[in-house]
């Protein structure tokens, strides 16, 4: 595992806290570019899950599947980021050693999923759908309990590490149920986005705190 010493020049240079926070309005921004190149009239939260924005018949596939891919290293970078200020609040190294090797797990998980487009490579893009899903809800629950536990640590911060692996596993029981039984996929499509959404809050959230603390 790459130490956390080996990082503290990139973060001189570029503060975690303003990394994370721009990664957020660019993330919101290359999704809502993307949208607009799907080309859909019909497109809504409701209809489309997010991975239909890297099918290979979408006007949006290539410049989806790029951001998606150099989206994956910078989350690393964040993640390892606050894994760092954890450190320094007294929490478990074992903790941390764990989390930072699913931190990278799950952004693996993440390119594998935008390399395979669901439509013409449903395979791999199910398995990076499922490493990355075990990726989230391993280091979410880990921020968990070390924020709960970390010396001066807000307890709204811990929460929104819970509240993500609460959506991300609402998203599985509704999309069991759509490969089951086809029902609910519209719920199912909207739990994706509110998960996504919650990793948002969850970076928004991490990133003004790390901004404030400096």
């Amino acid at each position: 595992m790459m130490k956390m010493e080996k990082l503290e020049n990139f973060y001189e240079k570029f503060p975690g806290s303003y990394v994370a926070l721009l990664t957020v309005v660019w993330v919101l921004l290359f999704h809502l570019i993307s949208i607009i190149l799907y080309n859909d009239p019909n497109f809504s939260l409701f209809t489309h899950y997010i991975s239909d924005l890297g099918a290979s018949t979408s006007g949006s596939v290539i410049f989806w599947s790029v951001n998606m891919i150099i989206a994956s290293p910078i989350r690393v970078l964040i993640g390892l980021y606050i894994l760092g200020l954890l450190s320094k609040r007294g929490a478990n190294e074992k903790h941390i050693k764990i989390t930072a090797y699913f931190i990278v797990i799950g952004a693996i998980g993440s390119i594998i999923i935008a390399l395979n487009p669901h439509d013409t490579s449903r395979f791999f893009h199910l398995i990076g759908a499922f490493i990355y899903f075990i990726g989230v809800v391993v280091i979410q629950s880990f921020y968990f309990k070390m924020e709960l536990n970390a010396e001066n640590i807000p307890k709204y911060l811990p929460f929104v590490s819970i509240l993500v692996v609460v959506v991300y596993f609402v998203f599985l029981i509704l999309e069991i149920l759509v490969l089951v039984s086809g029902l609910l996929r519209e719920l199912a499509c909207f739990s994706e986005w509110m998960a996504f959404f919650s990793l948002m809050a969850w970076l928004v959230l991490h990133g003004f705190y790390t901004h404030q603390i400096k």
